[in-house]
């Protein structure tokens, strides 16, 4: 009876010594709450970075088809220009491409295939005062190509009208997205467009 009372005692120390070797020590719980943090930080920081750089992307991107639209259609229009015999007051008779200065920049006008009087130029969005954008006016009708979330910075045209060759211009465009600041992707483009009109 004495043993099997000190055989109780001793499982029961024994369970004991177990359940105190299955719990966790102070210690052990704040080096897997430290790890736990430090690998939900470094996860978090990369999904940031994934996202970063697709808000980056697709700013470029919306910079870059807007550029691509513009120049589309402003290209086509520039090939067929004509020589302006008397249908646009502001440019000179025997003249294809001229260009002048408003208060935003440079202004180019000439006549088009259609006998209309074009003129490329920016001016200030109505909605946000800030941001230049692209317009075209044809006769007595004007409105903006390019898209309100991109801003134009500059827009420069530059005439080269030689007597035995074809009239060239060369334009130049820096425009950027209306995002925060990192991601406004900045970018410049240049090309050079001549009238395919022989008469």
């Amino acid at each position: 009876m004495i043993w099997k009372h000190f055989y109780m005692i001793g499982a029961t120390l024994q369970i004991n010594r177990n359940s105190a070797r299955a719990a966790f020590s102070l210690i052990e719980v704040l080096v897997a709450t430290a790890l736990f943090s430090i690998i939900i930080l470094s996860s978090t920081q990369i999904f940031k970075m994934s996202i970063d750089s697709q808000r980056n992307s697709l700013a470029t991107q919306n910079v870059q088809d807007s550029l691509k639209y513009f120049l589309e259609v402003t290209g086509k229009e520039m090939r067929t220009a004509q020589k302006n015999e008397g249908v646009c007051p502001d440019i000179p008779d025997d003249s294809v491409f001229v260009v002048t200065a408003n208060a935003s920049g440079q202004v180019l006008s000439f006549k088009n295939y259609y006998q209309e009087c074009v003129s490329y130029f920016l001016a200030p969005d109505a909605v946000a005062n800030s941001t230049s954008r692209f317009k075209i006016s044809r006769d007595s009708a004007s409105d903006f190509i390019s898209p309100s979330e991109i801003s134009l910075d500059s827009l420069n045209f530059i005439v080269r009208d030689g007597t035995s060759t074809q009239p060239i211009v060369t334009i130049n465009i820096r425009a950027h997205a209306l995002n925060e600041a990192q991601f406004k992707s900045d970018m410049t483009i240049q090309t050079s467009i001549s009238s395919r009109y022989y008469k």
